[in-house]
């Protein structure tokens, strides 16, 4: 599969296209260079605070912070195609538009700091943490509020199932992943400066912020585990093309690579001898999030294949793998250990963006397939994991708007006749919801 052909549909202008193609290429490297220096940022202090080191750090930012702007205003333009009806969807907008702002901000500050008076304060770091997890818990905390409801709305989906579950786990691992981080950052200096060298406290399960990380590991691998199923489902028919020895040994090696790594350090087979070994343990492990990112962009691609080139569902879905991409990279970042620069926070910065992805390209996506009665049918149609997930979505989104609109009517009928003739009904939202959802059954029970 080319890389450019996953991304066909992003614009209706080939310029446009080419150029929001370039723009996430690059951002996926820029966050890729930012998170693994700050990973491996207490092994190289003399190179990342001189010269070149600080000139990289300002570039990355810039970059970064105009394509989020960038990103954020074409996912808002193909909303307007898909005409958006929900008010929670302006109010996202917003807010992901107001916490960027904050955010960038905050990185020009910590930027005008280092260059003018070559220090910067850590409470910098606090606010850009809070507000890129919290929009990490938020928008995840709606996208399984949505999947729960969807699995409700048809028919008791596994797939759906899987990804409710993915997302709560994904929720505890934000909350948990916040309140770690403020942990460590509590244990910094208030201000850091030139010369000062990044810090990582050591493991001992005997502090809190030790043991609130063995939670936020076990939420991480949790959802990791619930997502991974997931894609091998959605992937499984590539197992006939590229053979089923080659789909298993990569959906295996995903597995194990992205779960070995906290074990092993905190059993001590790789407790460093010396900072070479160390250094090059961390270089190893730092890419298992991407390797997972990738892969279960790629389940999301492959759904998005299976579309009209061209289609606004098709473009949601590539934005939603772009999403987990992103997500998985930025994710796995740290930026506690404050390195002077901070590398590591620019991919802290970019969380609230990836989920912002992940839920738009969903959740737009179900609406439009809802909407779209032809494209429904021949979802309906195709017997594979990806049409059996999308149609799953986008019927249950269907069911769910019904059953508001029947509640609605149901609800000024009520008052109508309470009004008319003093009694009221003595059916509760509950029992109406209750045969609404056992009407819209037997109606799918008679079309099969």
């Amino acid at each position: 599969m080319k890389v450019g052909s996953w991304f066909e549909g992003l614009s209706s202008s080939p310029k446009a296209k080419n150029k929001v193609l370039i723009i996430i290429a690059a951002m996926i490297i820029s966050v890729l260079i930012d998170s693994q220096i700050g990973i491996i940022a207490d092994f190289i202090p003399d190179y990342i605070s001189s010269l070149p080191g600080i000139l990289l750090f300002v570039c990355l930012t810039i970059f970064l912070i105009l394509s989020s702007f960038y990103i954020i205003y074409h996912v808002k333009s193909i909303e307007k195609l898909t005409e958006v009806k929900y008010i929670h969807f302006k109010l996202i907008y917003y807010i992901i538009i107001t916490s960027q702002i904050l955010i960038a901000i905050m990185l020009t500050s910590v930027v005008v700091q280092i260059a003018i008076f070559q220090i910067y304060y850590t409470a910098f770091l606090y606010v850009i943490h809070i507000i890129s997890y919290g929009i990490w818990v938020g928008i995840l905390g709606l996208l399984a509020r949505a999947f729960i409801l969807w699995y409700k709305n048809f028919d008791k989906n596994s797939m759906i199932l899987i990804f409710a579950l993915a997302m709560i786990a994904y929720v505890a691992n934000g909350l948990f992943g916040l309140m770690y981080a403020l942990d460590i950052l509590t244990q910094q200096e208030p201000i850091i400066s030139l010369g000062d060298v990044a810090y990582f406290p050591e493991f001992s399960s005997e502090f809190i912020g030790s043991q609130i990380n063995l939670i936020n590991t076990s939420c991480s691998v949790t959802a990791f585990i619930l997502t991974w199923i997931g894609s091998v489902k959605l992937l499984y028919g590539y197992h006939l093309r590229i053979g089923k020895l080659k789909f298993w040994s990569i959906m295996i090696v995903s597995l194990i690579y992205y779960n070995l790594e906290f074990p092993l350090f905190a059993l001590g087979y790789f407790d460093p001898v010396g900072d070479a070994n160390a250094f090059l343990n961390i270089l190893i492990f730092s890419f298992a999030g991407i390797l997972s990112g990738i892969i279960f962009g790629i389940s999301f691609l492959s759904i998005a294949r299976t579309l009209k080139v061209g289609s606004v569902v098709r473009t949601q879905l590539m934005l939603t793998a772009f999403g987990f991409i992103l997500f998985y990279i930025t994710g796995s970042a740290n930026a506690t250990q404050v390195a002077y620069p901070p590398f590591g926070l620019l991919s802290i910065s970019l969380i609230g963006l990836s989920c912002y992805l992940i839920y738009s390209g969903l959740y737009s996506s179900a609406q439009i397939v809802s909407q779209d009665n032809s494209l429904l049918r021949s979802i309906r149609k195709s017997v594979t994991e990806q049409a059996n997930f999308l149609g799953g979505i986008g019927t249950a989104q269907r069911n769910k708007e019904l059953e508001s609109k029947v509640l609605t009517i149901a609800k000024n009928l009520e008052d109508e006749i309470e009004e008319a003739s003093g009694i009221r009904t003595s059916l509760n939202d509950n029992e109406v919801v209750d045969y609404i959802q056992y009407v819209i059954k037997e109606i799918h029970e008679n079309k099969k």
